[in-house]
């Protein structure tokens, strides 16, 4: 995660971007289950990202040996108890917009609602983990659509593990495809070990240690599934 520091060069904003993209929604919905309101949670997560680049503390995280998703909770932890006295003092996270709001804030406000049952940390792993598998889902999507292949996506999306129920009958996909169902299922594994490789690329870039990627891949299916 050092590149995430590095904003003066264009590989160093691209990855920053992209970690932002990633952890925003979880981070959010933390902070707005302790109670803060939306627009209060926005400024804070804002202002938690200026921090982690101000102050290095994602360089810290590669040397700590650790899981990025629970150094960042514990980071932010410590953040807002530093920050609680300054609330309302000032507009936090200046002119950096690391996110745009319209894209993300109203999923993350669904996704409040949908956890409303779980604890603030069970609420931040649970998002965490859609966020990874719906980012691993639309590389997935993007790729497919570059190769031509829109219509196996619509057609095979409801198989794969962790984005929908599958339907019932095979043959008629293999059907409106135009293809035999040997050909369907064929399509359908390496549908399935592309997903699994883009998913375990995104696990990858959230650890700290290479070690920990296949039980953080575990972790993440036993939350989805649950």
């Amino acid at each position: 995660m050092q590149a995430c520091g590095a904003d003066s060069d264009e590989s160093g904003r691209k990855a920053l971007a992209s970690f932002c993209e990633a952890y925003w929604p979880p981070l959010y919905t933390f902070v707005r289950r302790r109670g803060y309101s939306p627009a209060d949670a926005q400024d804070l997560v804002q202002d938690f990202f200026v921090h982690l680049v101000e102050k290095k503390t994602l360089s810290r995280a590669d040397q700590e040996k650790g899981r990025l998703r629970t150094f960042l909770l514990g980071s932010l932890q410590n953040f807002l108890l530093k920050q609680r006295e300054l609330m309302g003092a000032i507009k936090r996270g200046g002119s950096q917009q690391f996110v745009s709001f319209d894209l993300v804030l109203p999923e993350a406000e669904a996704a409040i609602v949908a956890t409303a049952h779980l604890n603030q940390v069970d609420c931040y792993d649970l998002t965490w983990a859609s966020t990874i598998a719906k980012r691993s889902w639309q590389k997935l999507h993007d790729t497919l659509i570059a190769e031509g292949k829109a219509q196996w996506l619509v057609e095979l999306r409801p198989f794969i593990a962790g984005v929908g129920a599958a339907p019932l009958n095979q043959g008629d996909v293999a059907a409106r495809l135009g293809v035999p169902v040997a050909t369907l299922r064929t399509w359908l594994s390496r549908l399935r070990q592309r997903y699994r490789e883009l998913l375990r690329a995104e696990v990858a870039s959230t650890v700290s240690d290479p070690a920990d990627v296949n039980a953080e891949l575990r972790y993440l299916h036993r939350i989805l599934m649950a």
